[in-house]
This record gives structure tokens, C-alpha cells and sequence, in this order.
């Protein structure tokens, strides 16, 4: 006869008999021994949501020699409800992105007719000005030509003369300020371009490839990235969430293991010198990974993952 034995009472036995202590087992999985104690007793009330209870559950498992999934299917009527409304609520916010789209997709339509009335207008102005100087010019040869027989003729070829010399002086100022003009416009549009040649070489964006996607319910996906001087890593957070980020799986830790919150955000590390950056997060929807202000988007839609991020030689 096969007695059933509780999820809480296999994994205390689990490790016990590797002959392994609570404060050992924290070390490995990076969860607080108040919450290894809490799986063990069955008291999942005290395990920070239903989120973190599963993932927390998976990684004792898997730290005594249990394959989580196996635990997961023989004791899923003692674990917490599955985060099914989670995932319904993150699928409503993709679903609102696309949502405003059709917005901005009318206003496109929109914007050529818009653009079109302003052409007519401005045509219609101009046709209306020129035409009014055109009879306004006529109507002064008429008044001369009627005048005509009344004409007195003077002589003003000096005055005239000193005039055009005036005007002349005054042209080649007008054109030396205007070569001035032009010299300062083009040291200025080589400034520009230097500026934005400058931008653009701060604002290098960085090459992201996913070499491996992992599965199951807290899945670890491998990524690789193009390597560069320096290398910023900002984690925004718009929920509540664990989070840890390690140099690498089990390597020195980073960003401390524990629930983080929009208080916290954002998160930033200078991570120029790492080779590898190893990133677990318990909720996705809520949880933004950047770096250097590019943001690094999940490979899949669970709430759970990992992403060991490397950076090429």
C-alpha cells in the first residue's frame, strides 16, 4: 500500500535525505528561508502571491533533485491557483496596444486632405494678389498715358546718376552681407551634421539575437548581444515583482533577490565589464529590461522567466 504524502512533507524529506539545511537550500535558490520554511508547513498564505509560490515551489524542487514538473502535475490540487488571470489581463493589454492603432491610421488618412485644403488656399491667395497688382499696375499706365500731353520734361540725368550710384553701393553691401549670411549658414549645417553624427554614435544601437529559447512554466531563454564599451542595464518595473539579476547563473549577484515595486523603479547597473547577465523576474508584464535604453523584449508570453543575456567577443 502507497501512502500519499504531502508536497510540503516530500520536499522537507527531499532534502533531508541530501542531507541539506533550509539556510543551504536559500543559498542555491535565492529565496528567504521564511518562505522555504512556509512551503515545507503547506502554508502558501505566507508566500508573497500565487506568481511567486509556483516559481518558489519549482526552484526547491529542482534544488533537492525533484524534476518540478513531475511535483508540479502529482501536487497541482495543493498548489496555488495557476496564474490564468494574470494572463488574460496581459493578453488585454497587448490587445489594447493594437486597439490604438487603428487611431493613428485614420488620422494618416486624415492628414492628406488636410494638407491638400491648406495647398488650395495658398493658391487661391496668391492668385488673388497677383492679380490685384496687375490691375493696380495697369491703372497707373492708363492715368500716365491720359496725363501724357501735360508733360513737363526735365532734365535729372545728375540726379539720376548720383541715384543709380546709391544703389549701387547699397546692392554690394546687400550681397556682402548676404555672402555673410551664407558663410554662417553652411558652418552651421557643418555643425549639425557633426552634432548629429556625434548623436548618432552615442545612440549606437545594439545587436540582439535570441540563440535559445527555454520552456515550461519559468522557462531560461539565451540571448547574445553585439559587444560595446559601455553597457547599461535599466530594469522599470510598472508592478510588483521578484526580481534577481546575477553575472551569471549562480555568479555573484547584482540586484538583490526580493519583491520589487514601482517605488523602485528604475533600476540601473553599470554592467560594462560583464561578460554575462543572468535576469530572473516572476512577473513579465509588469518588468521592462533595457539596455542602453534599448529595450530587450521576452521571447514568450509567461509570467515567469529568465534571460541569460551574452555579450560577444
Amino acid at each position: 500500500m502507497v501512502l500519499y504524502m504531502d508536497l510540503g512533507t516530500r520536499l522537507r524529506e527531499a532534502r533531508e535525505s541530501k542531507g541539506l539545511s533550509l539556510e543551504e537550500i536559500q543559498q542555491v535558490t535565492k529565496i528567504q528561508k521564511r518562505y522555504l520554511q512556509a512551503i515545507e508547513k503547506g502554508d502558501h498564505s505566507n508566500l508573497p502571491g500565487t506568481f511567486y509560490a509556483r516559481a518558489f515551489i519549482r526552484e526547491y524542487a529542482a534544488a533537492v533533485g525533484l524534476n518540478p514538473d513531475e511535483v508540479m502535475e502529482e501536487h497541482k490540487n495543493e498548489l496555488p491557483a495557476s496564474p490564468q488571470d494574470s494572463s488574460v489581463a496581459y493578453n488585454r493589454v497587448q490587445r489594447s496596444k493594437e486597439d490604438a492603432s487603428p487611431a493613428n491610421s485614420n488620422f494618416s488618412r486624415v492628414f492628406p486632405t488636410i494638407i491638400t485644403i491648406i495647398l488650395i488656399g495658398v493658391i487661391i491667395f496668391a492668385a488673388y494678389f497677383f492679380l490685384s497688382q496687375l490691375n493696380s499696375n495697369s491703372g497707373g499706365d492708363a492715368g500716365k498715358k491720359e496725363s501724357g500731353e501735360d508733360e513737363i520734361i526735365i532734365d535729372n540725368s545728375v540726379e539720376e546718376n548720383n541715384s543709380a550710384d546709391e544703389n549701387s553701393e547699397e546692392t554690394d553691401g546687400a550681397a556682402d552681407e548676404n555672402q555673410s549670411s551664407d558663410d554662417s549658414a553652411n558652418d552651421e549645417d557643418e555643425s549639425a551634421e557633426e552634432t548629429t553624427e556625434g548623436s548618432s554614435e552615442e545612440k549606437e544601437e545594439l545587436n540582439v539575437e535570441v540563440t535559445e529559447t527555454g520552456s515550461g512554466g519559468f522557462p531560461q531563454h539565451t540571448l547574445e548581444i553585439s559587444q560595446v564599451d559601455d553597457l547599461e542595464l535599466t530594469i522599470e518595473l510598472s508592478n510588483d515583482s521578484y526580481l534577481e539579476v546575477m553575472k551569471e547563473p549562480n555568479g555573484e549577484t547584482l540586484i538583490d533577490s526580493k519583491i520589487y515595486g514601482e517605488d523602485d523603479s528604475p533600476i540601473t547597473v553599470d554592467v560594462s565589464k560583464e561578460e554575462q547577465i543572468f535576469i530572473k523576474t516572476g512577473f513579465v508584464p509588469g518588468t521592462t529590461v533595457k539596455l542602453n535604453e534599448q529595450e530587450i523584449e521576452f521571447p514568450v508570453e509567461n509570467m515567469q522567466q529568465k534571460l541569460l543575456i551574452k555579450v560577444a567577443e
